[in-house]
């Protein structure tokens, strides 16, 4: 199940990465990135909260996942993108700034 609000938030950054001059194929290849990071770890972070006692609001380990997460996330950001060519997509141009 995705929230309403996460769906949201992916398609606002991917959108935000265009309006910034990234190839919009490029940014839906981010918002892919970022999905199939998440679905990788769920389990791991579902099981790290679940260790979460009452009245603790942060668990070391969780900071641990967490890291460990946001290093393979920026992996995944920075891997090589070839940008296709004109005649497989539409023509695309940045906007003016």
């Amino acid at each position: 199940m995705v929230s309403e609000t996460y769906h949201s938030a992916l398609e606002l950054g991917g959108h935000a990465l265009t309006a910034m001059g990234v190839h919009p194929m490029r940014a839906r290849q981010m918002t892919w990135a970022f999905l199939d990071n998440e679905k990788a770890h769920e389990d791991e972070l579902f099981d790290a909260w679940k260790e979460i006692e009452e009245g603790i609001r942060f668990s070391p380990r969780y900071g641990e996942l967490f890291m460990k997460l946001e290093e393979a996330l920026s992996s995944a950001m920075q891997s090589d993108w070839d940008e296709p060519k004109q005649e497989d997509v539409p023509v695309w141009r940045p906007p003016e700034r």
